[in-house]
């Protein structure tokens, strides 16, 4: 979500607290996570191949980075964003958004109220995001292209609001 990947006007990205069981639609949002990753390749944009690359979790396992690129999405204004160094992790079941990545590129979180409030750089709201019961955070982004395993296409992701 680099502010030269994203379009200036009109960004909005909201979370809906209706989460389907739909594991390729559910973004995590993981402060403890280094990088923003996805084990669902139908996602992506295009994905530039990484021949030897690990990710490892807290339980000491490790699986296999395969490429990293870009997710395109729509916005709720309409409007194309991007989401660029995403690594594609095929053995992953769940997509993450790195809170520290997302930091690095100058967006601010705000944690308060069991709300999770994204902003970009010019603190506009991004994504107002509940705590769920199990106190995770996560954003539900509706995929409406069809499941395929590469698209040369832009991938269009809905984005509800949580209430």
């Amino acid at each position: 979500m680099e502010e030269d990947e994203t379009k200036e006007e009109g960004i909005l990205i909201m979370a809906n607290e209706y989460v389907t069981l739909d594991s390729d639609m559910i973004w995590y949002l993981d402060t403890g996570a280094s990088n923003h990753m996805s084990g669902h390749k139908h996602l992506f944009l295009d994905i530039q191949d990484i021949e030897d690359g690990n990710v490892s979790f807290g339980d000491s396992t490790k699986v296999s980075i395969k490429g990293c690129r870009k997710i395109c999405f729509s916005q709720k204004d309409g409007k194309e964003g991007t989401m660029g160094d995403v690594y594609y992790v095929p053995d992953l079941k769940n997509n993450i958004l790195s809170m520290g990545q997302l930091l690095e590129k100058g967006y601010l979180v705000l944690m308060k109220d069991r709300i999770l409030h994204l902003k970009d750089k010019n603190e506009r709201v991004l994504a107002n995001v509940g705590m769920a019961k199990n106190q995770m955070f996560k954003l539900n982004l509706k995929s409406t292209l069809p499941e395929k395993s590469f698209c040369d296409e832009k991938i269009e992701l809905e984005v509800l609001r949580a209430k």
